[in-house]
């Protein structure tokens, strides 16, 4: 047997946030690995601080360090299929089942059971080594957070089949010499260089465009096996629209990986535990972790330091992510039959005012349209409004303006820009004569008119004002829905026009009656429209949801 190896490492020195996350993953593993009762060989840290770490390995430590790395138990899995047809290979021959059950299915739509066969495989789980014991759902070795980080392994790391041997082997208790490999390839000079396949680095290829190898260090490589322990794993959801049943349904669009760029490494391994098993929630939406769906792949990034953010809040000391991290790396990848498509990378600074408004507008806003376009002005770093002129244009009505969670979410937004003024301090109606505002503000002066023609047009085509119909219930919901007529035909014109059709329309209808604006009010709007027209739409669109 040969000697140990002390394995040294500098966060400084490694070449990718995807290596300096092994690192971490690496040191979590071995200690994992240092509480269990029973020991194989060798593998101990006898370095670990801000800047790296140093693990002392032999070969027999190494071996058992990949077994619990690639762990996995067989287990039986139902095949189901629409047409209930049986599993197929390669060649498209089918693969005979263990055997056949017949099940009761119930119809959701309609209630009524039916007997459906299903064919029972066999099949791999990955174990996930520590992540269970961090998991706030585990029942056992099982928990909706492990699951989903399974199934991504499955789906994503091995969505190749030919890749899962190490799980296969282990599973079935074969031999497998990845291990012994590896300890070759670690006995060699520090700088012997191996070949980098997509399986360990995601976005490495064969050879570049210039017929390149990918290569890497194999000391190096080592760490790329203990990354996905780290990497936190969301879901990107969509809605779509369902012709059939005439609803809206979320459809789940492959997974976004947010892998810690680490820059204390101590720290780091310290609390990332704390983060999963303490500030992850259990609710659940549909199989998944409610937590782990999000609208934007990016926003994996933000919700992960704020969890961090959340931890260290709590905890001694007066640290920040930026002092953890010096960023987070974000990649959306799905499976498509036997490909893995790279839809988006993003890369994520711990910027400490993007967390808190991040984790401000994910409790604010609820419709998913809204908050998809808020998050992304998060992201970018841009004005609130910035974007939705181009999604009030491009989506049907129904889900905007007519929608009631979008209209609140316009208000609130609105009600956020204001700065805590009078106008719309504690308000859910428009009022008959609504008082002098900051008129310096374009917002506030939008909001204001849009409020004030609204107000008007009600009292001279249908001759309603709030202080005559409220505390009357089919009064106020007469007034409601006219209200709404009102701002949605103006929003429903305003949408049709653009540049100086816009302009003529703006100040010819919704400037038509008499505003409460004093000079300096009148002079912003004029110079807000005649420098930067798509602003005041863009404004003028979310008003007329707000006040509708």
């Amino acid at each position: 047997m040969s000697a140990d190896l002390e394995l040294e490492y500098a966060l400084a020195e490694l070449p990718s946030a995807q290596h300096r996350a092994g690192l971490a993953g690496l040191v979590l593993m071995t200690r994992w690995l240092e509480r269990q009762p029973k020991r194989n060989g060798l593998c101990e840290i006898t370095r670990l601080d801000v800047n790296g770490a140093t693990i002392r390995i032999d070969q027999t430590g190494l071996r058992e360090l990949f077994d619990q790395c690639y762990a996995a138990s067989a287990e039986e899995q139902a095949w189901e299929s629409k047409q209930t047809k049986k599993r197929k290979d390669g060649s498209k021959e089918e693969i005979p089942p263990i055997r056949e059950e017949l099940r009761t299915v119930v119809s959701p739509k309609t209630g009524k059971s039916k007997q459906k066969t299903v064919y029972i495989y066999p099949g791999v789980v990955p174990s996930g080594a520590f992540l269970s014991s961090y998991d706030p759902t585990a029942n056992g070795h099982d928990g909706a957070w492990i699951k989903l980080w399974r199934d991504m392994i499955w789906g994503i790391m091995r969505g190749v089949p030919a890749t899962r041997e190490p799980f296969k082997k282990r599973a079935l208790g074969s031999y497998t010499d990845d291990a012994d490999d590896v300890w070759k390839e670690l006995q060699r000079p520090p700088d012997y260089a191996v070949e980098l396949p997509s399986t360990y680095y995601i976005g490495a290829q064969a050879a570049n465009a210039e017929n390149v190898p990918f290569k890497d260090r194999a000391r190096f490589q080592f760490l790329l096996h203990f990354w996905p322990f780290v990497a936190q794993v969301y879901v990107p959801a969509r809605l779509v629209y369902d012709k059939k049943t005439k609803q809206e349904k979320t459809e789940f669009a492959g997974y976004a990986l947010t892998i810690p760029d680490v820059a204390n490494l101590g720290d780091f391994c310290e609390e990332l535990p704390s983060v999963l098993k303490s500030t992850r929630g259990t609710e659940m939406f549909g199989y998944r972790p409610r937590e782990s769906v999000i609208d934007v792949a990016a926003e994996g990034a933000l919700d992960l330091m704020n969890k961090l953010n959340q931890r260290l809040a709590t905890a001694a000391g007066n640290q920040s992510v930026s002092d953890l991290l010096l960023g987070v790396e974000v990649v959306h990848l799905e499976k498509q039959g036997n490909n893995i498509r790279l839809w988006s990378t993003a890369r994520i600074d711990p910027i400490q005012s993007m967390i808190d408004e991040y984790a401000r507008v994910k409790a604010r806003f609820h419709h998913h349209l809204f908050r998809k376009q808020r998050l992304l002005n998060v992201l970018n770093e841009q004005s609130w409004f910035s974007g939705f002129e181009s999604l009030m244009c491009t989506t049907a009505s129904e889900e905007i303006i007519e929608s009631r969670f979008f209209r609140a979410d316009a208000r609130a937004g609105f009600e956020d820009a204001k700065q805590n003024s009078h106008l719309m301090k504690g308000e859910t109606e428009v009022v008959d004569k609504p008082e002098p505002s900051d008129q310096s503000s374009v917002e506030e002066l939008i909001y204001q008119l849009v409020g004030t023609y609204i107000t008007a047009k009600l009292n001279s085509k249908y001759q309603l004002k709030w202080s005559g119909v409220k505390g009357v219930s089919a009064k106020e919901a007469d007034y409601g829905d006219k209200k709404a007529k009102i701002a949605k035909d103006a929003f429903l014109s305003v949408r049709s026009r653009t540049g100086s059709d816009f302009v003529d329309y703006f100040a010819s209808t919704l400037c038509s009656f008499p505003q409460f604006l004093n000079e300096e009010g009148y002079a912003t709007l004029a110079q807000e429209l005649y420098n930067d027209a798509d602003k005041v739409r863009t404004l003028t669109l979310l008003a007329l949801s707000a006040r509708g």
